[in-house]
């Protein structure tokens, strides 16, 4: 179970990071006004965009923290999911303008100014962000955080466009002026592309949608270890960066209310223990003859 001071280092690695990809957008902007580049300018964007996106991750995990109270009694913690589905509409408008400058720079293509300036930008800025996605990847799985692997996409998606910039760069310096061009394309249509799969899964958790039919499972086997005991209804759904369910299990007739008060709270505590992420789990006993 994740513990509130590892959302707390979580949140500094976030902090840093937006501030980090801050300092690299402007950087990359700046040269790629002085270069002529589209790609460049792009990429630098890109970045500042980015790191909206993780401010925006930074303050969902924030609030998420916060304990239920008399308006929110299931507590905050789908705050961080919401924000993860607001940080892919970012990711969206933000491919979108991408494009339009790429399209316009393919029209009228430019012979670009120190490319090896803005080569060796972009080298520098892709190991940083390729360095943060690695951390923010590690994070994002170990603590099964939607918003945080939604910031960690970005960051590869950082990490790998300032290489298709870089190429895009190369080319333009051989000669091929359209290689700036392509090169922001690509990189749009890649955002796309990640920005879908977040809506996606958000979107399922916020409407308590739950497909991990492998998770189910391993909840079915537990409970089948048990005598006299059968699962009659399962409900799973995340909240936020956790699993809480409802189990309705039928029990033998013969069986005490001690007893079956017994082997509810045994299935709820290895349940709890066997599977990671899950947070709160409702288990009824029906008798039988009621099923």
């Amino acid at each position: 179970m994740m513990r509130e001071q590892d959302i707390r280092k979580i949140e500094k690695i976030v902090l840093v990071s937006a501030i980090v990809l801050v300092l690299i957008g402007v950087a990359e902007i700046i040269v790629g006004y002085h270069t002529k580049s589209v790609g460049l300018t792009a990429d630098g964007t890109d970045s500042i965009s980015d790191s909206v996106i993780s401010f925006m991750v930074w303050f969902g995990l924030r609030i998420s923290r916060r304990q239920a109270d008399k308006k929110f009694h299931f507590g905050y913690y789908r705050v961080e999911t919401l924000v993860s589905l607001m940080v892919a509409v970012l990711m969206m408008a933000m491919s979108l303008y991408i494009i339009y400058n790429a399209y316009l720079r393919l029209k009228n293509p430019v012979e670009l100014d120190y490319p090896l300036l803005g080569m060796i930008t972009l080298i520098i800025g892709g190991f940083i962000s390729f360095y943060l996605s690695i951390i923010k990847n590690r994070l994002a799985k170990k603590h099964n955080l939607l918003s945080l692997e939604a910031d960690a996409k970005t960051s590869t998606k950082d990490w790998t466009s300032s290489f298709v910039i870089l190429t895009g760069v190369f080319l333009s310096y051989l000669g091929f002026r359209w290689g700036d061009a392509i090169g922001a394309f690509i990189v749009s249509i890649y955002i796309i592309c990640i920005a879908i799969s977040t809506i996606k899964q958000a979107s399922l958790i916020l409407i308590d949608g739950f497909n991990n039919p492998e998770l189910a499972v391993d909840v079915k086997e537990i409970i089948r270890k048990y005598p006299k005991v059968k699962l009659k209804d399962l409900k799973l759904r995340m909240t936020g960066p956790y699993i809480t369910g409802e189990i309705t299990l039928n029990v033998d007739n013969s069986m005490t209310i001690e007893k079956a008060y017994s082997i509810k709270n045994m299935i709820r505590h290895e349940i709890m223990k066997r599977i990671e992420g899950v947070k709160d789990l409702t288990i009824v006993a029906e008798p039988e003859s009621t099923a």
